[in-house]
């Protein structure tokens, strides 16, 4: 068998090795332990160098020529572990001797025992160094095929001159292009081998992530399900309690009215003056009880929209009477503008709607205490072209910070706690207000400057389709899950 016989046959035996290396890594390696997967490709690599003896060119004095270093140096850029790659060096020298243990079969194993150390050392060296795949291959390269062919040439088996006049100029080369051709084809697979790891880690992670996304979720849905039970309870304990403390609150209001009327002359002045200041407080904290109540059945979404034609000018009208004297006591300028495109019935809720106006317009009188208030309805169109009714109440009062402006609507909550000591009041009119309006299928919308004053806008839809849909859609968003 010719030299080039030889290369051939050992080219297209690693090319084979290689192939199912890949195979193997691919359909089975990935799914066994890792200290597995190093043992079984260490083996492989092993295997690799005893098959290129195999098809080795027989020499004098039993030398066989052959491939052998080349595994070796795949393993040393494919393992991160020294003792990986030497037990590899130490298994290919050691099938050597498979084929008759002679000075030749020695020779072939001191060296490939060289070359393992070499690898082992040039791994270790890698390990502390962050350099490229392409410079440690042509170190890798360079530096085994190199010591190999002088391990050759001083082991004395070959003769001296003989070695480096007549193989040496054929081999080397040869055995470097080889080599560089193999640490290519192998380096796709390392890729690949990298790719397949990190998706394995990915896929671990994703488990790992979903599983605690699974065991969150459980979580959130008890704990949702404590709240919306926490939420009934506390909807029917205010409901039960506001109940409960209109009866004697009614009579108090009742008696104190009486003594108010002084039917048969029988209190004097102070009597009377006292029992004013008990109605009025009474009368105070009977609102706040009925403000509690709508405020759980909105949150609990037990608050009933009773839609029906409405008059737009009677519910203006209604307003103004009831808001004029206040406004004649306070001494302020109170207007009320109607704009013509107002349809003149709206398909809405009566009581709601003056519910929502009267909780703006008290607002609006209560923080300011000289001044312009006005009450201006007019029709707009939406971004989708539906057509709204715009109830806007402005006044010149304090304003609101804009930082502030979404908190003002939470319950119980005032721009700040000064504002609550100075003008009174719980802060749960815009809560309510807000709840409200978005069961009438519309929204509240809120302009205003510190120290310049607001305008609080109620829009609802103009047309019954709308209006209707909206509504729907507001009490399913508003109905507690069960």
């Amino acid at each position: 068998m010719t030299l080039s016989s030889v290369f051939l046959l050992n080219i297209s035996l690693l090319i084979a090795m290689a192939y199912l290396f890949n195979l193997g890594y691919k359909t089975v390696f990935h799914r066994i332990r890792p200290a597995a997967q190093r043992a079984a490709a260490a083996f492989t690599f092993v295997a690799a160098g005893f098959f290129s003896m195999v098809f080795a060119l027989e020499l004098p004095h039993e030398v066989r020529f052959d491939l052998r270093q080349v595994p070796l140096i795949l393993a040393v850029l494919m393992f991160r572990s020294p003792w990986t790659v030497a037990a590899i060096g130490v298994g290919i020298g050691g099938s050597r001797q498979l084929f008759g243990i002679n000075e030749a079969s020695l020779a072939g194993l001191g060296n490939m025992l060289i070359l393992a150390v070499a690898g082992a050392l040039l791994t270790s060296w890698y390990q502390r160094n962050g350099w490229s795949f392409k410079k440690k291959s042509v170190i890798a390269i360079v530096l085994l095929t190199t010591l190999n062919c002088v391990n050759i040439s001083m082991m004395g088996v070959l003769p001296y001159q003989y070695y480096w006049t007549d193989i040496f100029p054929v081999t080397y080369p040869l055995s470097m292009l080889l080599s560089v051709f193999f640490v290519y084809m192998v380096r796709d697979f390392n890729k690949e081998q990298i790719r397949m790891q990190e998706l394995k880690v990915m896929n671990r992670v994703l488990s790992r992530q979903t599983k605690e996304l699974r065991q969150a979720k459980q979580g959130l849905e008890k704990q949702a399900q404590q709240l919306v039970l926490a939420s009934q309870y506390k909807s029917e304990f205010l409901a039960n309690m506001s109940h409960e403390l209109k009866t004697p609150l009614n009579s108090i209001l009742l008696l104190s009215q009486l003594i108010e009327e002084n039917e048969d002359s029988r209190y004097n002045e102070e009597d009377l003056r006292h029992a004013a200041i008990i109605h009025g407080s009474g009368k105070e904290l009977l609102q706040l009880l009925d403000d509690i109540l709508d405020l759980s059945k909105a949150e609990a979404g037990k608050m009933d929209v009773h839609i029906e034609p409405v008059s737009t000018l009677e519910l203006i009208q209604s307003l103004q009477l009831q808001f004029q004297p206040m406004a004649e006591r306070q001494k302020a300028d109170f207007w009320i503008e109607l704009d013509q495109a107002v349809p003149a019935l709206l398909h809405t809720d009566w009581l709601r709607v003056q519910q929502i106006l009267r909780n703006l317009l008290m607002n609006a009188f209560k923080f300011t205490e000289q001044g312009r208030i006005g009450l201006q309805v007019s029709q707009t169109t939406g971004q989708s072209g539906d057509e709204w009714v715009r109830f806007a109440v402005s006044d010149t009062g304090i304003g609101i910070e804009k930082e502030k402006q979404t908190l003002i609507f939470e319950a119980f909550r005032q721009e700040d706690g000064t504002i609550t000591r100075k003008y009174g009041g719980t802060g749960l009119g815009l809560s309510i207000s807000l709840q409200l309006a978005q069961l009438l299928g519309g929204r509240l919308e809120l302009d205003s400057r510190k120290g310049e004053g607001s305008v609080f806008s109620l829009l609802i839809p103009a047309s019954t389709g709308q209006q209707l849909e909206r509504a729907d859609e507001a009490e399913l968003c508003a109905e507690p899950s069960k």
